[in-house]
């Protein structure tokens, strides 16, 4: 006799809560030091580490309130290629359309 219900599904990963509010906490903490870095340092200096903070956070935002460190890699595919495509371009056509100081 064949069962009529569907396989089941791939287990579901459960993160238990303190989970969440550690990076919560995180997420807390780089945005404070973001704040700190903004206002303490000059202009030339701090482009190079708000970039870093604000790439921690998002990936902390991704992996654990997005849920992708537990999902497929099929999802990794569909992240990267935008970001891959996002890098080119920025890399190759950004610089046509600054104009050249004096």
């Amino acid at each position: 006799m064949e069962s009529t219900h569907p396989p089941a599904a791939q287990p579901m990963h459960r993160i238990a809560p303190r989970t969440y509010i550690i990076i919560f906490v995180w997420l807390a903490v780089f945005t404070v030091l973001e704040v700190a870095i903004a206002s303490a340092l000059p202009d030339s200096a701090k482009v190079a580490p708000l970039v870093i903070i604000a790439v921690i956070k998002a990936a902390l935002v991704v992996l654990f309130y997005m849920h992708l460190r537990y999902d497929s890699k099929w999802y990794w595919l569909i992240l990267l290629m935008p970001i891959g495509f996002v890098l080119l371009l920025t890399r190759y056509l950004l610089p046509r359309f600054i104009a050249p100081g004096p």
